[in-house]
C-alpha cells in the first residue's frame, strides 16, 4: 500500500497534459463504437460534449469534412489548450473548441444537427441538467449519440473490495461504495428514463464489452492510468486508519485470482445510445 497512492501530478498543467494524452486506450473502444453509430452528412453542425483531449472530436471533424462545422466543449483548461494545438498541427479548419460545462452550454437553442459525447455526460456533476441543455441546443430530429461504461465495470475488483470489507467487519463502507459506483456509472434504465423525459426518442441501444488484462493485482493497482484516475477515489472511500490494511488484502486476493486463472481480467461493459430530439 505504501507505493500505491495516486501520482502527484496535476492534469491541469500544460506540462503534464501531454503525458495524459498518451492514455487514449481507455476512450478508444468507446469512441470507435460512437463513430460507427453517427449518421454522416455534408453541411452538418455538430457538438462534442466533454471533448477532452480531442477524441473523437478530431476524427469526427475530418470525417464530416469542410462543409460541416464541429464544436467541442470541456471544462478541462489544459486539455482545451492541447486540443487547440492539435487542430493547428492537423490543419483542421472546421473545428472550434470552447472551455465550458455541459450544464450551461454557451450556444443558441436549436442549432446542432448532431451532438456526441464519448464517456463524457456520465461524468458531469448534473446529468439531468446536461441532458436538458443538449436537447435545448439540438434541432428537432437531430441525432444525439453518447457512450458510457456501466456499473459492472471492474466488477471483479469491486466484488473483492466488498468481500474484504465484510471479512474485516467494516461493512459501513459498502454504502459509500455503492454511491461511488452509481455516481460515475448509471444503469441503462436510468439513462433511458432520463432521455425519455427530456424529449429524446431512443433509436438504438448497443451493448459491448472489452477487458483489461494484467499479470496480477499488483500490476493492476500500480498501473499509471488506474492510479491516476481510479485509485484515489477508492482510497478516499475509507478512513485513513483502514486504508493500508484494506488495500493490502485486496491486492493479495487479486493476486490469488491471477495465480488461479493465469492472469487478472477485468471487464469494462460499455453502452452506445443513439437517439433523436423530438
Amino acid at each position: 500500500m505504501d507505493d500505491l497512492p495516486a501520482p502527484d501530478i496535476s492534469i491541469n498543467s500544460p506540462e503534464n497534459v501531454s503525458v495524459v494524452d498518451e492514455l487514449s486506450f481507455w476512450s478508444a473502444p468507446f469512441g470507435m463504437r460512437l463513430l460507427e453509430s453517427v449518421s454522416y452528412h455534408k453541411g452538418m453542425k455538430a457538438l462534442d460534449v466533454g471533448c477532452g483531449l480531442g477524441f473523437p472530436m478530431l476524427e469526427l471533424s475530418m470525417r464530416l469534412g469542410k462543409s460541416s462545422s464541429v464544436y467541442g466543449i470541456d471544462p478541462w483548461t489544459a486539455a482545451i489548450q492541447r486540443l487547440k494545438e492539435k487542430l493547428t498541427v492537423y490543419g483542421i479548419e472546421n473545428a472550434h473548441v470552447i472551455e465550458g460545462r455541459a450544464e450551461g452550454l454557451p450556444f443558441q437553442s436549436g442549432i446542432f444537427d448532431l451532438v456526441v459525447s464519448n464517456n463524457g455526460v456520465n461524468n458531469v456533476k448534473d446529468l439531468p441538467g446536461a441532458i436538458v441543455e443538449i436537447r435545448r441546443v439540438s434541432k428537432v430530429g437531430s441525432q444525439f449519440v453518447f457512450t458510457f461504461n456501466t456499473q459492472e465495470t471492474f466488477i471483479e475488483f469491486y466484488q473483492i473490495f466488498r468481500e474484504v470489507l465484510y471479512d474485516m467487519d467494516i461493512p459501513d463502507y459498502n454504502l459509500g461504495l455503492r454511491k461511488h459506483i452509481f455516481a460515475k456509472r448509471k444503469p441503462v434504465a436510468f439513462m433511458e428514463n432520463l432521455l425519455n423525459t427530456s424529449s429524446f426518442k431512443i433509436e438504438s441501444i448497443r451493448d459491448d464489452i472489452f477487458h483489461y488484462y494484467f499479470s496480477d493485482g499488483s500490476a493492476f493497482l500500480r498501473h499509471f492510468f488506474i492510479r491516476l484516475f481510479f485509485l484515489g477515489s477508492w482510497i478516499e472511500l475509507l478512513l485513513p486508519q483502514d486504508r493500508k490494511r484494506v488495500f493490502r488484502e485486496i491486492e493479495k486476493r487479486l493476486n490469488d485470482v491471477a495465480r488461479k486463472n493465469g492472469d487478472l481480467r477485468l471487464q469494462v461493459p460499455l453502452v452506445v445510445i443513439s437517439c433523436r430530439s423530438a
